[in-house]
């Protein structure tokens, strides 16, 4: 990634003594960074656009290239290798629909959550959440469309067996936690080099690969949860996305889903 594109991509939109911001781009800046494929002009879709960009996206990426990239990423920390696991998760059984409005907005879609038509859109912040975060919107089309998208045009290594025994730690770990409660699930992970958000983001990236075992919900991987579903669950009033606000320690780990997604890598 080049260094100079990807300060100015952050300088836009966070100070590290003080965290996020809004700063105007100088127009040089501006196309030195969309000339290494960090910034982006504007874009706009239609609701239904957008779905099927998406389902085309998810059908041209391999489960095992996102796989891949996650267990690198829990050495490496490159943080824009992990998020498209959480996107492809959440995209691979994204229904193909029109836009069905909510009983409460016309405009929001009761099956995705995303607004009828959409731009002109500021993908750039979106990318700087990718990079600096791994993603915080993963349930959201228009995040795993400009995920995925870029993941495409990664380079992605294969795990190397300490990545896989960090893997293996995390699922020990996750087992193994003291507490009933969801704030300690991230805590339980600080042997890996990270900070509480990175770990957080792990926790809830399980919890889109339906690794989190949650009473009455299906995993992602074999049912997509419309936003009228969701509605019913603490999403949008808790710390944590759904499905990860759901989950408690007690209920465990779903071995089927830790077979789909990263089978062949433990046996």
């Amino acid at each position: 990634m080049d260094s100079k594109a990807k300060k100015i991509l952050f300088d836009c939109y966070w100070k590290p003594s003080s965290g996020w911001k809004k700063t105007p781009i100088d127009t040089n800046d501006f196309e030195y960074a969309k000339s290494k494929g960090l910034m982006f002009d504007p874009v706009s879709f239609t609701h239904d656009q957008l779905i099927q960009s998406v389902i085309k996206t998810c059908n041209n990426i391999s489960k095992k290239s996102v796989t891949d990239a996650f267990i690198s990423s829990l050495s490496n920390r490159d943080l824009e290798h992990r998020s498209a696991l959480a996107s492809f998760a959440c995209g691979q059984k994204l229904p193909l629909h029109s836009h069905l409005p909510t009983t409460t907005t016309t405009r929001l879609c009761s099956i995705c959550s995303e607004y009828e038509a959409n731009g002109p859109i500021d993908l750039n912040i979106l990318n700087f959440e990718r990079i600096k975060f791994g993603g915080v919107r993963h349930l959201s089309p228009l995040y795993i469309w400009l995920d995925l998208t870029c993941f495409k045009k990664l380079e992605v290594s294969s795990p190397t067996p300490n990545d896989i025994e960090l893997l293996r730690d995390i699922f020990d770990s996750l087992k193994d936690i003291g507490s009933n409660k969801l704030s300690d699930a991230q805590n339980a992970l600080s042997f890996l080099k990270s900070n509480k958000n990175e770990r957080e983001g792990i926790v809830s990236t399980l919890g889109y690969c339906g690794i989190l075992s949650i009473p009455n919900i299906k995993a992602f991987h074999e049912h997509y949860t419309t936003g009228n579903e969701r509605e019913y669950s603490t999403y949008a009033k808790s710390d944590w996305p759904f499905p990860a606000d759901l989950w408690k320690p007690e209920y465990g780990l779903n071995a089927e889903s830790i077979d789909y997604w990263f089978g062949d890598y433990l046996q």
